[in-house]
């Protein structure tokens, strides 16, 4: 298939690459190190548009990310809106509930791409896409209150301008 007929990819993994736990001072150690040296490269040469993780009992929601570097072409300055990412939206998204209940909240960290972390509530997410449209909403599993969201935009001239790539 070419990547016009498919104008999103996420990939879904286990163990997160950007957390605030795993990345001290905004760069990955141990196990977030070998996860990102084993798939940032493929991640960005596919372009992902998403990567979805869990492992960690919490949320967090990061901007674009390139080698540990925030990617803020295209984001709105309120980081609701990622208009054309260039690098993969990473999303850690564990807090769905757990016996061993929700992780502590972390000491303080300058990553600069961590966008929203939530470690007290328990939650659900929902995703929505069309061809150049994608929500995502994170939601208190409780309340259904809406605690975290975004939406990301692709012009069609971007999926169009993809057409050779295979993948």
């Amino acid at each position: 298939a070419k990547r016009a007929n498919v104008p999103w990819i996420i990939v879904g993994l286990h163990r997160p690459l950007y957390d605030i736990y795993g990345c001290p001072n905004g760069v990955p150690e141990g196990h977030n190190a070998n996860i990102q040296a084993a798939f940032e490269d493929l991640l960005i040469k596919y372009k992902v548009d998403v990567v979805l993780t869990g492992h960690q009992h919490y949320y967090e929601r990061q901007t674009p990310i390139r080698n540990s570097t925030a990617v803020l072409d295209g984001v709105s300055s309120d980081f609701k809106t990622y208009d054309n990412p260039q690098a993969p939206v990473y999303i850690l998204s564990g807090a769905c509930g757990t016996v061993e209940g929700l992780d502590l909240t972390p000491e303080a960290n300058n990553a600069t791409w961590n966008v929203v972390s939530n470690y007290v509530d328990y939650g659900i997410s929902t995703l929505e896409a069309n061809r150049t449209m994608l929500s995502w909403k994170f939601l208190n599993s409780s309340n259904q209150v809406v605690l975290d969201e975004f939406v990301m935009w692709k012009t069609s001239s971007e999926v169009a301008d993809s057409n050779d790539m295979l993948y």
